[in-house]
């Protein structure tokens, strides 16, 4: 289960505050008009950014000031910046083959 609990960010012009449960096994997307700050609550759960407030949970482990490598939490950003010549499917799969997931997983 992902959870984020009064997970919040403030910067100047923006403030951004979140509770969420998603429930293991289960699909989630995050929807709103740009500059909400989907893409930052994304960046928060992966590691990439450090909230002012709240929680983050996945599996009942807290994420919270583990560096990104240690999160086991990928994100794809919106972008062809990653590898253009690949599928949207195989840059996807590019880090747990990096890592040594089993292709299966």
């Amino acid at each position: 289960m992902l959870e984020l609990e009064r997970l919040g960010l403030t910067r100047p012009g923006f403030s951004l505050q979140l509770d969420l449960a998603l429930p293991a096994g289960e699909y989630g997307v995050l929807l709103g008009p740009s500059g909400c700050g989907k893409s930052t609550a994304l960046r928060i759960v992966a590691g990439l950014l450090a909230q002012d407030s709240g929680q983050v949970r996945l599996g009942g482990r807290l994420l919270d000031g583990l560096p990104p490598e240690r999160r086991r939490v990928g994100m794809v950003f919106q972008d062809y910046a990653l590898f253009p010549q690949l599928s949207v499917r195989r840059n996807i799969e590019y880090g747990p083959a990096l890592a040594g997931e089993p292709k299966a997983d």
